[in-house]
Formats: C-alpha cells, sequence, structure tokens
C-alpha cells in the first residue's frame, strides 16, 4: 500500500504532541529577578502552550535562558518550551537539542516523550520517533491519542501500515471528537468494509 502523509498531518503530529506536553509543565517560579526575565519566561512559557510558530517568544526564551537566577529545573522547563517552540517552526534538530538536554534534567517525562518523538518526526527519525511515542505511552501518558497518532505517522513513514492503521484506529477511538484523528483510518482502503 502506497500511502501518502498528507504535510497537515504531519505538522498536525508534531504541534500536538508539543502543546500538550507543555500545558502539563509547570510555569517556572520567578525568583527575585527583573521583571524583563519574568516576561521572557512567562511569553516563552505562553507561546508554548499555544504551540505557537512565534519567532518572538522564541527570543524571550533565549533572552530569559541567559539569566544566571535560574534553577536546573527552570532552566530544563525553558528548554522544553524552547524546544516546541523550535518544532513548531519546523526546526526539530534545535528542538532534540533543547529536549534532550530538558531530559537530562528533569527525567523520564511522558511529555517529554511525546515531544521528543513529534520532533524526531521533524526531522525524519521515524524509528525514534515510534519508540519516543511508545515510551510516553509507558510512561502513563494522559493525552495518549497523541502518543498513538505520532506512532502511527512514524509507522506509516517506516511502511508498516497495518501497524500504523490500528495506531491510527486506536488514536480515533481515544479522541472521537478529533475529526482529523478519525479521518486518519479511513485512509487505508484495504482495511475498509
Amino acid at each position: 500500500m502506497d500511502t501518502l502523509i498528507p504535510h497537515t498531518l504531519i505538522r498536525f503530529g508534531a504541534i500536538a504532541g508539543l502543546a500538550a506536553c507543555l500545558a502539563h509543565a509547570p510555569a517556572a517560579h520567578a525568583q527575585e529577578r527583573s521583571p524583563a526575565v519574568r516576561s521572557a519566561i512567562s511569553e516563552c512559557e505562553d507561546a508554548a502552550r499555544r504551540g505557537a510558530d512565534d519567532p518572538r517568544a522564541l527570543g524571550a526564551c533565549d533572552f530569559a535562558l541567559r539569566d544566571s537566577s535560574l534553577g536546573e529545573e527552570e532552566r530544563a522547563r525553558l528548554q522544553l518550551n524552547r524546544g516546541a517552540l523550535s518544532a513548531a517552526r519546523g526546526d526539530g534538530r534545535s528542538a532534540m537539542t533543547d529536549l534532550m538536554a530538558a531530559q537530562a534534567l528533569l527525567g523520564e517525562l511522558p511529555e517529554l516523550h511525546l515531544t521528543l518523538s513529534a520532533a524526531q518526526i521533524r526531522v525524519g527519525d521515524f524509528n525514534g520517533a515510534q519508540a519516543s511515542a511508545r515510551r510516553a505511552l509507558e510512561l502513563g501518558l494522559e493525552a495518549s491519542h497523541l502518543a498513538h497518532f505520532n506512532r502511527a505517522i512514524a509507522l506509516e513513514r517506516l511502511g508498516q501500515y497495518d501497524a500504523a492503521y490500528e495506531a491510527y484506529v486506536q488514536a480515533a477511538r481515544l479522541a472521537p471528537d478529533n475529526a482529523l484523528l478519525a479521518a486518519q483510518p479511513r485512509r487505508f482502503a484495504r482495511h475498509q468494509p
């Protein structure tokens, strides 16, 4: 079966994973620091939660990360946010660099693995994306439909169409009100009645 994955579908997989990840990341604690740094942290986090392609917010992340008063967890959360913004802009390599640095400090967060799977989709590492999405599920990701969706995209790109179909079906079953997810299994003519 030769299926073409629409570009918007790949983009949705990456952005959806990022937005879900950041909706669960607590805001960085505002210690005694300048209002400009507090504002930059807020702008970085807000844009990442929205899954925005926002160059200004990416600059705000960079500015905030230069503040020497950041604790390790704050720095890691900002890297997570910057990684999300980079992936939303289509810069999967920068996203992965930030996500790997954040993982070293934050450990095994299911949302981080979901976001990593989205970045890996962006750079064409479909084996890695499938494994990261599976790891997000193993860690108990609350928005599991997004991990199944990213996993499905990766499996489809790897030519594993039956497994991809099953993952799309699972994603659609877990989010029945999502029209994009519901439409994916219908693309697999071989599996239709």
